[in-house]
């Protein structure tokens, strides 16, 4: 997993400064609204077996967020975002693990209409298993993605987000163990720049 971002994270810094040297629209003051839907790929977490320890197997799930962005300055932005994500696992059930993340955003200068950006930061993730075991871990992010501007208040984005968690100690009908909601996401969206 933090073999994936790390790949990640380079190939972004490196595909980054091809996106050309023209300015994008200002960011300096900007507050903008995102919404984002996509597909997250969580981590395996572990379970206590009388054989030892076994991995828990988890499926790929749905994942969708809103956010508020905030321009410091021409380049480099503050976010806060809630997501929420949802997929099953083997021997916890149901899972729903809410991230509230904050982080910073560096945007690279872009062509007139295509910004590219990498961000990182903070988060805490409160996870709901099975509708019955609910408990809090903490974590961080790296992110990286594309604003495409239709317009000056309307941008179509595209983002890769990985994030890695501390595991939480869970307790449940199939024994104790361990669930990571750590997980690494592809999403689509929007943001709308109110100023």
């Amino acid at each position: 997993m933090r073999k994936t971002l790390l790949l990640c994270a380079a190939a972004l810094l490196l595909a980054a400064p091809l996106a050309g040297n023209a300015s994008a629209e200002d960011l300096r003051g900007r507050i903008a609204l995102s919404g984002k839907i996509g597909v997250s790929n969580p981590a395996e977490s572990e379970v206590d077996t009388v054989n030892g320890r076994m991995v828990v197997s988890t499926d790929a799930g749905l994942t969708g967020g809103i956010g508020f962005l905030f321009g410091i300055d021409d380049n480099v932005a503050m976010e806060m975002e809630v997501s929420r994500t949802t997929f099953d696992t083997s021997s916890f059930g149901d899972a729903d693990v809410t991230d509230v993340s904050i982080g910073a955003q560096y945007r690279f200068p872009g062509r007139q209409h295509v910004v590219p950006y990498v961000g990182a930061g903070i988060d805490v993730l409160i996870n709901d298993l099975d509708k019955k075991y609910t408990n809090t871990t903490v974590g961080a992010h790296v992110s990286g993605g594309i604003d495409c501007f239709m317009n000056r208040q309307v941008a179509l984005n595209l983002e890769v987000k990985g994030v890695e968690a501390f595991k939480a100690d869970v307790d449940g009908p199939n024994g104790t163990g361990k669930f990571d909601p750590s997980a690494l996401s592809f999403t689509v969206g929007a943001r709308f720049f109110f100023n």
